[in-house]
């Protein structure tokens, strides 16, 4: 039998696509942006139920029929708005109202399910949030110790801390949260975001993040580009010099070590010929020869704004509350042109198959793809959980 698994903010689907492919059900994906709930309609086929998708609140969905008759739920995943705590929001924090965290918890409360796992920006480790992250944890940990009417979150706190650990209806097992970076995980990009992974107590199982190892390095890439060039006989081009940034005696370690077990870094490169190679671009106005393939025009550098390198992972792929980031979502060449990726390149640059469709303009999808969790990196932590959970 399939593990039943509830996402909350589900967005453009990453999170909940990666489960997918790791053998999850999704009881219910929830999501308050109705155009990323277009999306998920779009793609529910052979993935997901159509009708498992509520657009709307998840405290309104947590009040409903729906997730009253919904059953037993094996897995809570999503990741809770990060705006609050991100380096491209505003700061708040926890006394930002866009902060879904004490909803994701209330999820917990009522479902009770085998295994939490939450997702979000490192920016809740900055000094500056991480008590708040702290307090996260420690509510998962002992989600039945809840907050009281009008108490201060920091008092709450210190209760879920102080009080003597006596037998309580519900308690997990919480590991070390951890920053993984996609590019670890076969994803051709650098997006370094925080996991949360809890197992409830009573099931006397654990997670354990070495169990969890990363499969691609830079240090491959480095090796297979600079001291046996096959990364540039398998793309058919003469190896370049090597950058500036690679010194010589980095170069001589690298050789007399041999190359590195793992498998490389995937690159830009890398990204625009696999699976298949995408084909040109459209024109505005022209039929995409693949979904969202569509090119944009005007594409410009200034400081801050210099765009990826082709021949290494692209940089994280954001969401941006003021519109479309620019910089990252950007291919620089060698010869030092610019162009933008399409939303196509975007969507596999955070392991969506170019069978996945995003609704809306380029503005919606770029902000649906740089919200997801990349989708190799759910996949694996699925992978892993599904071992884990199943008789």
């Amino acid at each position: 039998m399939r593990l039943r698994s509830v996402e909350l903010f589900a967005g453009g689907g990453g999170l909940a696509l990666g489960l997918h492919q790791a053998g999850f059900e999704h009881a219910a994906l929830v999501e308050w942006d109705t155009k990323a709930c277009a999306t998920l309609r779009t793609n529910a086929a052979g993935q997901w139920d159509a009708a498992a998708i509520w657009d709307g609140d998840v405290r309104e969905w947590l009040k409903s029929s729906v997730a009253r008759d919904l059953g037993e739920v094996d897995v809570v995943a999503g990741g809770p708005p990060c705006q609050p705590f991100s380096l491209g929001g505003l700061h708040a924090g926890q006394n930002d109202q866009r902060n879904m965290f004490p909803a994701a918890l209330d999820v917990v409360r009522r479902f009770q399910p085998k295994a939490v796992v939450f997702e979000n920006v490192p920016g809740l480790l900055r000094p500056s949030f991480l008590p708040y992250f702290r307090y996260i944890v420690n509510q998962i940990r002992e989600p039945a110790m809840t907050l009281k009417r009008g108490e201060p979150w920091r008092d709450h706190a210190a209760r879920l801390t102080a009080r003597p650990r006596g037998r309580r209806s519900l308690r997990y097992v919480v590991a070390e949260p951890v920053v993984l970076n996609a590019a670890d995980f076969g994803v051709p990009q650098i997006r370094r975001r925080v996991f949360v992974v809890a197992v409830r107590s009573d099931l006397g199982l654990a997670w354990d993040w070495d169990k969890l190892p990363g499969s691609h390095s830079q240090r491959a890439l480095r090796y297979e580009q600079w001291v046996e060039p096959v990364y540039w006989e398998e793309h058919g081009i003469p190896q370049p010099p090597p950058p500036e940034s690679i010194s010589q005696d980095e170069l001589q370690e690298l050789k007399r070590a041999g190359r590195p077990d793992s498998n490389r870094w995937r690159t830009v490169r890398d990204m625009l010929r696999e699976p298949t190679a995408l084909p040109p671009a459209a024109r505005a106005g022209q039929e995409p020869p693949v979904a969202n393939h569509v090119a944009i025009p005007g594409a410009r550098s200034y400081p801050g704004h210099t765009g990826s390198p082709l021949d290494l992972p692209s940089k994280t792929i954001k969401a941006g509350v003021h519109g479309v980031c620019g910089g990252e979502a950007m291919i620089r060449f060698a010869d030092g042109s610019l162009r933008y990726l399409t939303v196509r390149e975007s969507a596999r640059v955070q392991g969506f198959p170019d069978v996945y469709t995003f609704e809306g303009t380029r503005s919606t999808a770029m902000r649906h793809i740089g919200n997801a969790v990349a989708v190799g990196v759910a996949r694996r932590i699925g992978e892993r959980l599904g071992g884990l959970l199943s008789p």
